[in-house]
């Protein structure tokens, strides 16, 4: 696989639906980091995506082209486009620990969700989740790293949703399993800053705040 930057190949829309911040490199060496957000089209006609740079709404124009549908450009000012990790994610850069649900960084930066794992051939051992729900098989040459998601656990006081949709009530001293969605799960109270609390939540998470239509 060529190292050519991520959205080479992409179109505008399909680097819009990354929804991932990137880090831009100007000519003259500076670098801002943040998210891209779809702009009007300019003076001339051009679809464009651009990073918000400060609270009065300035822009720095980073891709553009004619339609949403066609791959863009990058202004003369522009030396690169880089995709950033999430934070939220621990790195894995042995080959041999990457696991089913990790996300497969190539070298080339793309981000691609591993959804199997297997012995396709031709050194090609992850088969991973492209745009428009097509799935391929990457080469293991392809590999720089890969990014595993780290589960979200009750960060505040309320009511959450564990990834069955048990319910769960956080306190600032408690956490308590009080309305299990699978019986015969237990109820369970640990202090909620405790490792033990944390050891026991992850076998439920991801967690997301209940709503009060869903509690």
């Amino acid at each position: 696989m060529s190292e050519k930057p991520f959205w080479a190949g992409k179109t505008l829309m399909e680097i819009q639906n990354l929804d991932k911040r990137v880090k831009v490199t100007m000519e003259n060496g500076d670098v801002f980091i943040g998210k891209l957000v779809r702009r009007s089209r300019d003076a001339d006609g051009m679809c464009s995506l651009s990073m918000q740079l400060d609270a009065h709404r300035t822009y720095l124009h980073v891709f553009s082209a004619e339609s949403f549908d066609t791959q863009p450009v990058i202004p003369s000012y522009v030396d690169t486009v880089e995709l950033l990790d999430d934070p939220e994610c621990e790195r894995i850069d042995d080959i041999d620990d990457v696991r089913e649900g990790d996300i497969f960084v190539a070298k080339d930066g793309n981000h691609y969700p591993i959804k199997h794992i297997g012995d396709y051939g031709l050194g090609a051992t992850f088969c991973v989740s492209l745009p428009y729900g097509i799935r391929a098989w990457l080469a293991d040459s392809a590999f720089s790293y890969a990014l595993r998601p780290e589960p979200k656990l009750p960060d505040h006081d309320g009511l959450w949703l564990d990834k069955g949709d048990g319910l769960w009530l956080v306190t600032g001293t408690t956490v308590i399993e009080i309305a299990p969605k699978d019986p015969p799960a237990a109820s369970i109270s640990y202090p909620a800053s405790s490792i033990e609390a944390s050891e026991r939540l992850s076998l439920f998470a991801t967690f997301r705040p209940a709503k009060a239509v869903e509690a």
